[in-house]
């Protein structure tokens, strides 16, 4: 896998592991990257946010055991603490859409059952809020589905006409008109 512009932050991390929090400028980031941050990184909390989902920085820092903690756009610092520990990213997941569409989901607008939820399936499962949300909202539609086809199934009356017969019936048309030929 081809490293990313954000390996030596990575690299610096994973060499800072005794350590149960790590607090650094934004100037020392720099240096360590040997590049300047985004504007981005001076002015939105989401680029610190821990959601890998469109974040290659992000994913230096998970990647090497660590999540942001508290972040001080003002004095432009942030701190990391291993990854164990809640972050930044729980303030807003961001989910990325296949058509590209962002979808930000803050926490303080689910409901403690929903969260006490997203957390076990994190704790279960592994991986972060963002993809535990992906995971159950999969499998919800999974389930809503499969509730669907069987209140069809349950509200259909019964066919007098069994598959193995109708499916019979189906080749054996087939083989008729495929011998007109």
């Amino acid at each position: 896998m081809k490293p990313t512009k954000y390996e030596p932050l990575k690299r610096h991390l994973e060499g800072m592991f005794q350590h149960g929090e790590v607090r650094l400028s934004f100037q020392e980031i720099e240096r360590i990257l040997g590049f300047s941050l985004p504007r981005s990184a001076y002015e939105a909390q989401p680029w610190w946010s821990n959601t890998r989902a469109g974040h290659s920085q992000a994913t230096a820092w998970l990647d090497a055991g660590w999540r942001t903690a508290s972040l001080d756009l003002g004095a432009q610092r942030v701190s990391f603490v291993k990854a164990d520990r809640f972050g930044v990213a729980e303030e807003g997941a961001i989910f990325q859409h296949q058509d590209a569409e962002a979808i930000v989901l803050p926490p303080t607008t689910l409901h403690p059952r929903a969260l006490r939820m997203i957390d076990e399936h994190v704790a279960e499962h592994g991986g972060d809020r963002a993809g535990a949300c992906v995971a159950l909202l999969d499998q919800l539609a999974n389930d809503r589905l499969a509730a669907m086809v069987d209140w069809f199934q349950k509200a259909s009356p019964p066919s007098a006409i069994s598959s193995a017969d109708l499916i019979r019936e189906i080749r054996e048309e087939r083989d008729e008109e495929l011998d007109g030929r």
